[in-house]
């Protein structure tokens, strides 16, 4: 391939991108994010009660078990992280396995869930790998958009319709 991918290179190389399967770390994320807030709470519950044993607090039993709760809630939540870490980390080195091979001067946004590819010295292509509402853009995981180097304004990538 050359310095500057053509439509053709793009949607070859988008096609073997599609062959590992679409980026699904939303679900893990949120199931992250609620074992998170689950961990919080009983983190909060275990400091508001810490200390409080005798006549006008919770029995040792009771603290007992507000802290059982909370290692429980941790445990959960580191848990889900290293789920959510695992699938992100086998599927990025997946995506930079073939794209060293194919495509070394390829840019991965993961925090725009996007891919940059060089069209030109003023744009590029680029190549969700996530499907869904992304930041404020609607599209489809694999499909192949334009947008100016460097730009920030999603309002300047445009969609390039397949055949």
């Amino acid at each position: 391939m050359s310095k500057y991918y053509t439509l053709k290179e793009v949607r070859a190389l988008r096609d073997k991108i599609s062959k590992l399967g679409e980026r699904k770390i939303d679900e893990l994320e949120a199931k992250y994010e609620k074992a998170e807030e689950e961990y919080d709470e009983a983190e909060a519950e275990h400091y508001e009660h810490y200390g409080t044993e005798g006549e006008y607090g919770r029995t040792e039993a009771e603290l007992d078990k507000i802290a059982a709760e909370r290692d429980k809630a941790r445990a959960e939540r580191n848990k889900a992280r290293a789920e959510y870490e695992k699938v992100g980390a086998e599927y990025d080195v997946q995506l930079f396995t073939l794209l060293t091979s194919c495509c070394p001067k390829a840019h991965y946004w993961d925090w725009e869930g996007y891919l940059a590819i060089s069209k030109s010295k003023k744009d590029d292509w680029i190549i969700p790998v996530f499907a869904g509402d992304f930041n404020g853009i609607k599209h489809k995981a694999f499909s192949i958009w334009e947008m100016p180097k460097d730009s920030c304004d999603k309002k300047d990538m445009k969609e390039v319709k397949d055949e």
